[in-house]
């Protein structure tokens, strides 16, 4: 039935988009032909303390009896003189009597019959005295405190009008909220309140499509100049959105202001005019005429070739014919609209995203930065210590920022139990928000995407709502894939910390591949993680890396004034040198979270090639892998009689004050090398490859000892399991090193120089 109503209907539906047509290409040669152009008039500031409060009435006495001791009680609260003026739209009982009895000190205007909802406010409007113009409905009972926010916002000098926020009695449905928007559904417009967020507490005003027109404030001069609300929608309905949306296109603001509040009793005037079936005509014709009226071609041309479609289900076939009717009036005032200011698509997209419209009117609201910075860290993982060494180290640079300035987290979870530890931050932060890492949105058709796992709409919804609602003087990435979040901080400042230096790990797969197809996969990887690495790099204002080297891969990329290394560090006072017991003779201790690739690439190779060789000069050493997430490919290796695997472990301590020797046989990846630090810190003699020193300040045979292939790092092992006294002289060298270089403290008050500078 609805492809039949289609055909039938599209031949007369491509006339009137040819009608439309016509008329557009008729303004555009009046405004053409008009050599003033029709500019908007100029206005100075209006006066915003004071405002004329205009209530329309029709019959409702007894709403007038609760709605205005209300009334009279907010305009005490503001202090001020409040001009209050009563419409009375006809009515047939004793309301301008009881009013004139009552409320002496009132305007009252007496109509003689009821001039419709528009035309009645209309008057209002024209005859108040005041700059602002406040229409409340007879059944609104307004808060106490609702008009100073209305006020307030028109500081503002683009702004037309202001809407309350709309709440409704306990009991019933709450079908407004003033947070008014429209969504097309097949080109049938949708026009509805969304829930009111958090962000619209926390700011003064935030874009809407229209302000209601019985809870709104108004500025009278930019009303008027309108023509106030349209005779066309005679006698109700759908007014207030069609001027609130030329306002818009004259790019004059219409904003929420949630901290204004009124009660709706919703005893609707007209349900005692019309019957439930003629006000749905009613809201469906205006419905059509406003979109009509206002919307340009590309939402038009959808709209009527799709409209048949919604015939029965959303509009009556006889609702759509009689809308006709005025078909003429709709196209001569399409013909006289002015120049556009906003378009319909950054009108949606500003009140869709607030932030949007934030960054376009607002763009320097975080340039000026305050003291204490307000940081924002933007993590991959969860901060906190004992994951891994990235989350370890988010962790203890925020904590010691977090004494001098003020700190918030938004990161992603994976698991209930992380979610946990999120207490562990909240000591430090002003504000946690975490969001599980689920599905993900492709970024694009090549075969391998480097970050896209991390791409989120959830994330990235959360993190908008929190840049809408907090400004922030300093945004920092943590881990490179999350600087593709950095388009909604367009102007804000920005770091990214490179906990690795992506391509350049996966560069150091290549030349352990064998395999000569796997070998050109991977060298492809390569150059495809080398193109996104740096093109997040230049999304940011400052790159900070772990190690000098990693700088150097990305210095000639990048550029050097954006590049800065703060070391990873260690907490040297939680790895107490002093008092720890002896350590087991013939102990060796591997520490890696194997969810990084670089560490089961190690022990897969140490435990195949390196470990046979110690075992074969001495059968007694022991080896215990310690750290989260081992794969099978790890577990595996725990079936060796001398190997111990043992996952995850509370307290890592206990395993380095029983190892005699730590080893560290990394042959790939880049960044961090907190295992040698801890090792250090712990007072631990270390046995690394070259590639596990880089970055870091090693000297073979002043606190480590560097092994450059197999039967080195087994001669090396063996020669410290052999001699005690060589291990606690390495151990106490490397434990100054942590100290005077690899101290948490220190590392947390290079990060906030750094911030301080790049803030400035």
């Amino acid at each position: 039935m609805r492809v039949i109503l289609w055909l039938l209907f599209l031949p007369f539906q491509i006339l009137l988009l040819v009608l439309f047509l016509l008329s557009d290409l008729l303004r555009l040669l009046r405004l053409a032909l008009k050599q003033s152009g029709e500019q908007s008039s100029v206005y100075g500031a209006v006066s915003h303390q004071v405002c004329s409060i205009v209530i329309l009435n029709w019959n409702g006495r007894h709403l007038l009896e609760e709605s205005l001791p209300a009334l009279e009680k907010a305009v005490r609260f503001t202090g001020k003189d409040q001009e209050i003026i009563v419409v009375d739209n006809g009515s047939s009982d004793d309301s301008v009597d009881w009013l004139r009895r009552n409320y002496p000190h009132f305007r009252i205007i007496a109509l003689r019959e009821n001039a419709g909802f528009g035309e009645g406010n209309n008057r209002g409007v024209e005859a108040a005295n005041h700059d602002i113009v406040v229409l409340i409905n007879n059944d609104m009972i307004v808060c106490e405190g609702f008009l100073p926010p209305l006020l307030q916002a028109f500081s503002d000098p683009q702004v037309f009008a202001v809407s309350s926020q709309i709440l409704f009695p306990e009991d019933k449905r709450r079908e407004e909220t003033g947070n008014t928007q429209v969504r097309f559904k097949w080109g049938y417009p949708c026009l509805s309140h969304q829930p009111i967020q958090s962000c619209h507490y926390a700011r003064k005003g935030l874009p809407v499509l229209w302000a209601g027109g019985g809870s709104s404030a108004f500025h009278r001069q930019r009303f008027l100049e309108l023509g106030g609300f349209s005779s066309l929608f005679a006698p109700c309905y759908v007014e207030d959105t069609d001027l609130s949306y030329r306002a818009w296109r004259r790019g004059w603001k219409v904003l929420l202001a949630a901290n204004s509040k009124v009660l709706h009793k919703h005893r609707s005037s007209s349900s005692t005019r019309f019957t439930h079936l003629a006000l749905e005509r009613l809201m469906e014709e205006r419905k059509l005429w406003y979109v009509w009226k206002n919307y340009q071609l590309g939402t038009l041309v959808p709209h009527l070739l799709f409209l048949p479609l919604h015939l029965r289900k959303r509009v009556s076939i006889l609702t759509y014919l009689h809308s006709l009717r005025k078909l003429a009036g709709v196209l001569w005032a399409r013909l006289k609209e002015p120049r556009r200011v906003v378009s319909e698509r950054q009108l949606f997209q500003w009140i869709r995203r607030p932030l949007l419209y934030l960054n376009h009117f607002q763009p320097d609201r975080n340039r000026s930065p305050r003291f204490p910075l307000r940081i924002l860290i933007v993590s991959a993982y969860l901060p906190y210590v004992g994951h891994h060494g990235g989350a370890g180290r988010v962790f203890q640079l925020l904590h010691r920022v977090s004494k001098k300035h003020e700190v918030s987290v938004i990161s992603f979870v994976e698991t209930e139990q992380e979610a946990d530890l999120v207490v562990d931050l909240a000591p430090c932060c002003k504000r946690v928000e975490i969001v599980y890492r689920g599905g993900f949105v492709p970024v694009s058709f090549y075969p391998y995407e480097p970050f896209e796992e991390f791409n989120s709409l959830e994330f990235r919804k959360k993190l908008e709502e929190l840049l809408t609602e907090e400004d922030f003087d300093l945004v920092h990435f943590e881990w490179t894939q999350m600087a593709q979040y950095a388009d909604l901080a367009p102007h804000i400042h920005k770091l990214l910390t490179e906990i690795e230096v992506n391509y350049a790990a996966y560069y150091s797969l290549v030349r352990f591949e064998s395999n000569p197809f796997l070998k050109v996969r991977k060298l492809y990887n390569t150059l495809q993680t080398f193109y996104r690495e740096v093109q997040l790099c230049r999304k940011v204002d400052h790159v900070v890396c772990v190690t000098d080297k990693d700088r150097d891969y990305l210095e000639g990329y990048i550029g050097e004034e954006k590049l800065s290394v703060i070391n990873t560090g260690v907490d040297v006072r939680y790895f107490t040198y002093k008092g720890f017991p002896p350590a087991d003779a013939n102990a060796l201790l591997f520490v890696g979270a194997f969810r990084h690739g670089p560490n089961v690439d190690a022990m897969r190779y140490f435990c195949r090639v390196v470990f046979p060789l110690i075992l074969r000069e001495r059968p007694e050493t022991i080896l215990y892998i310690v750290g989260s997430s081992p794969p099978g490919s790890i577990r595996e290796l725990g079936s060796h009689p001398q190997v111990r695997v043992t996952g995850y472990v509370e307290d890592i301590r206990e395993f380095y004050r029983k190892a005699q020797v730590v080893v560290v046989p990394l042959r790939t990846g880049v960044g961090i090398r907190g295992k040698i630090l801890e090792g250090w810190a712990a007072g631990k003699a270390i046995v690394a490859t070259p590639v596990a020193c880089w970055g870091i300040r090693a000297g073979h045979g002043q606190n480590i000892l560097i092994a450059d292939n197999p039967d080195e790092f087994a001669l090396w092992t063996l020669a410290l399991l052999r001699n005690p006294d060589f291990c606690q002289r390495l151990g106490q060298a490397g434990r100054q090193t942590a100290e005077q270089f690899y101290d948490w403290r220190l590392l947390g008050e290079q990060m906030s120089e750094l911030y301080e500078l790049v803030a400035k």
